[in-house]
């Protein structure tokens, strides 16, 4: 049995998702409840941790946000990594945590994570987790950009025979072209992010 000041947090914890990714997407717990079709006070109870929505609702959750649930998720499940008010340094829960992520990436991007920590493109791994982390501590205006200028290149330098490392596994452009239109929309509407988008597995 789980100790009553275990469940009493995790309940907590849990309560936290709804709120901060609301808040996180600038809605009101009064769109939130016309969206979903429920009641302002359901919303409320979820919101303290009164109750809890079922798989279903709390994937209509995330999807009527537009945003991607796995951080919420993996800000329950390892507290004391990806919360910021909480952080310390425990290499248990860091691999954890990078475990989880990788066991639902797809084949693909697999392959891709690899390429970037081990391919022969020329730029080391830690220069290159320097450049994504600041890049998404950016605006998502700025991301989109940043994004845009990156496809631009690399569709060039795929028609001139410029690209780098040509066989190895390429990028996905049709869902690089579809993220941009999203992170656009997102730039425009204020929001803090946008729902992942199916990757095509190859």
């Amino acid at each position: 049995m789980i100790p009553a000041e275990e469940q009493t947090d995790r309940s907590r914890r849990f309560a936290h998702i709804w709120s901060t990714s609301r808040v996180d997407a600038g809605r009101t717990q009064a769109e939130m409840a016309e969206g979903l079709g429920i009641s302002r006070k359901t919303v409320q109870n979820w919101e303290n941790g009164v109750t809890a929505p079922d798989l279903f609702t709390g994937c209509e959750w995330f999807r009527y946000l537009g945003l991607n649930p796995l951080p919420y998720y993996l800000a329950y499940l390892f507290p004391e990594f990806f919360n910021e008010n909480e952080q310390e340094e425990n290499d248990e829960a860091l691999g954890q945590a990078l475990m989880e992520l990788v066991q639902n990436m797809s084949a693909a991007e697999k392959r891709q994570l690899l390429f970037l920590l081990a391919g022969r493109h020329g730029s080391p791994w830690n220069s290159l987790l320097q450049m994504f982390t600041a890049h998404c501590h950016t605006s998502m205006r700025s991301r989109v950009n940043v994004a845009r200028a990156v496809l631009d290149n690399y569709e060039m330098e795929a028609k001139t025979g410029d690209l780098v490392c040509p066989d190895n596994i390429a990028p996905d452009l049709e869902l690089l072209r579809e993220s941009i239109e999203q992170g656009k929309k997102a730039a425009m509407d204020r929001t803090g992010g946008y729902k992942p988008i199916l990757y095509k597995d190859k």
